[in-house]
């Protein structure tokens, strides 16, 4: 998986990681970051080797699950935005020639989800 330096996820998640195996170098570890917005809580998973990402999003005051994604051929994670107020990713998944699954995320101010499927 092609992905962003561990500090620059850091960042755009506005949350310091809980790594699996503090001793491994972040591309061969899991990390969960746990971050919220003003109305949704997101707990992201990520193992850039095993090209591995999931997100969790629950409603602040309920707790109750909004969204769940589990991605298991994730190619790709690109920093779309990363400021104070608006932070938003953008993956690229699936293991095709003809096509490739893009999926924008935003997470501040709200979440919002994007699926687009393009051909090479």
């Amino acid at each position: 998986m092609d992905v962003p330096e561990e500090l620059d996820l850091i960042s755009v998640f506005g949350a310091i990681p809980k790594r699996k195996d503090e001793t491994a170098a972040f591309y061969y570890d899991t990390s969960t970051f746990v971050l919220e917005n003003e109305k949704e809580k997101y707990e992201i998973i990520l193992s850039p080797f095993y090209h591995e990402f999931s997100l969790s999003v629950k409603e602040m005051k309920t707790n109750k699950v909004l969204s769940y994604i589990e991605l298991l051929s994730v190619n790709k994670i690109e920093i779309v935005e990363d400021k104070k107020e608006h932070s938003k990713i953008r993956l690229f998944h699936g293991d095709s020639d003809r096509y490739v699954n893009i999926i924008e995320i935003t997470l501040k101010p709200r979440f919002h989800v994007i699926f687009r499927e393009q051909y090479c």
